[in-house]
């Protein structure tokens, strides 16, 4: 895939980081939440370097980020947010991560309808996570 927008500028991307960091940090293994979450899933960091890692090696112009709850998206702000997401492609970490958010954040085929309107698709970053010490990553 080459970083050109069908107009021959260079395409931008936005990355839509899976936000668990402020669940399941307690660290409780009697909470409700424990264990949900995997550490790539909290860790944001490691999201935005992914996603900056595949726009740099595909062409893309960096345009931001957008971190969104895991928990409980703010469907409205979201929504607004993919009528003008300010760039062609919006990155998600991984295949796995965008599994996720499929299948847990009600409303998503309409921000990725209108996402589509906007002219913008989204991507999952085809590299393995990282694993992290004593954690094994969930089978599909």
């Amino acid at each position: 895939m080459s970083g050109r927008a069908e107009s021959g500028s260079v395409s931008r991307a936005v990355c839509l980081v899976f936000g668990a960091r402020e669940l399941d940090e307690s660290g409780a293994p009697d909470t409700e939440a424990a264990g949900t979450y995997c550490q790539f899933e909290k860790d944001w960091d490691a999201q935005l370097a992914r996603c900056a890692r595949l726009a740099e090696e595909r062409g893309y112009a960096p345009a931001g980020s957008c971190v969104v709850s895991a928990s409980q998206p703010a469907l409205p702000r979201l929504l607004d947010w993919a009528d003008d997401p300010g760039c062609e492609i919006v990155l998600v970490a991984s295949a796995r991560v965008l599994a996720r958010i499929e299948s847990s954040w009600p409303g998503w085929a309409e921000v990725t309808d209108r996402l589509k309107r906007s002219g913008a698709r989204v991507e999952a970053v085809p590299y393995p996570e990282p694993t992290y010490p004593g954690e094994e990553l969930p089978k599909r």
